[in-house]
């Protein structure tokens, strides 16, 4: 008798298509057993199949060595010269807004210009205006005080990376670096550059115990162009 493999019902004599899914019906109970199975093992075929292809993307993805250039730190580190200019960039523009703010505010208490609004509208409004003003002000005197403990910093940063650079270019040659790789002429010219980074930021932890993984990458990416793309 006719039966539905997906349903799981008999049907009597004639009847084609299941009345519950639509679907064809097999030609007994038997029949529609085996073609049940046959699709499952098809499904696991197709789904180990797609394992495999999935397996092969991700191991020749991780086959590819990035250059030293794709090595940028989590967090990109900011020398405190540019903190600086940043701290007064923003100081500047928190001042002019201040400014604005409480002229404005000023006027229209003194009702220089007369407002569109009366009562508590314009107290609030007023008011709004008043503390904006007061808070860019605020703002504005943090960041230069900010500004000025950070400005002594810098020269002591600068002095501080041009010696930490000195120190490794007059320690660490080029053949030196090389030296260290195995299997350097084996190597494709990704790997090498890879290789070589990496040994110069080893050498830089190891060397001076330096605490910040950002300013770690930072020097690295500049010894390394002084070192071998010079």
């Amino acid at each position: 008798m006719p039966y539905c493999p997906k349903c799981d019902m008999e049907f009597v004599d004639g009847i084609t298509v299941c009345t519950d899914c639509g679907g064809p019906l097999a030609e007994s109970k038997e029949a529609a057993k085996a073609l049940k199975k046959k699709e499952q093992e098809e499904a696991m075929i197709r789904k180990q199949q797609e394992m495999a292809l999935l397996q092969k993307q991700i191991e020749a993805q991780s086959s590819e060595p990035p250059s030293p250039r794709q090595f940028q730190p989590n967090q990109v580190y900011v020398d405190k010269g540019e903190k600086y200019d940043d701290l007064k960039s923003s100081a500047s523009a928190f001042l002019i807004v201040g400014v604005l703010l409480s002229g404005f505010a000023l006027i229209c208490w003194t009702n220089l210009i007369p407002l569109p609004m009366n009562g508590i509208s314009k107290l609030v409004f007023q008011w709004a205006l008043t503390l904006m003003g007061i808070f860019s002000l605020a703002v504005f005197v943090k960041s230069m005080n900010a500004a000025k403990q950070l400005k002594p910093e810098i020269e002591a940063e600068k002095q501080q990376t041009q010696d930490l650079i000195s120190w490794f270019l007059d320690a660490y040659s080029p053949e030196k670096i090389d030296g260290q790789i195995q299997d350097f002429d084996e190597l494709s010219e990704e790997e090498l550059s890879l290789k070589r980074f990496q040994l110069i930021q080893d050498y830089l932890i190891t060397g001076k115990d330096l605490p910040d993984p950002s300013y770690v990458d930072a020097l690295s990416e500049e010894i390394y162009s002084k070192l071998f793309e010079n």
